[in-house]
């Protein structure tokens, strides 16, 4: 019985760095996310653009030619990504961080 109550301790506390872990980059995906959203038009090389406009971006050393659509969908998806990574990353931690605490609970005497 105390092989049991010793592994519940040892797994309760690897659970605890982890969840600290993943309840901050849960807040920093969420501020992310957040911050990257200004409700302002699309942006490229710190240019306003306009509807008619296309962006010239580099990735992965090939270019790439974007409408002001794709712009305001890409700008519109920061915001919508970084709240479902940065809430579930939360979420999870939280759990993490919880049930460490419980198992080392249960396992003293």
């Amino acid at each position: 019985m105390a092989a049991g109550r010793i592994a519940m301790a040892v797994i309760g506390v690897l659970m605890l760095p982890l969840g600290v872990g993943a309840v901050g980059a849960g807040l920093v995906a969420l501020l992310g996310g957040v911050l990257s959203s200004d409700g302002g038009p699309p942006t490229c090389d710190g240019k306003v653009m306009r509807p008619d406009n296309r962006c010239h971006i580099i990735r992965n050393g090939q270019g790439e030619s974007v409408s002001y659509e794709e712009m305001v969908r890409r700008k519109e998806s920061g915001l919508r990504d970084g709240l479902i990574i940065g809430g579930t990353a939360l979420g999870g931690g939280v759990v993490l961080l919880l049930g460490g605490r419980l198992l080392i609970r249960r396992a003293q005497p």
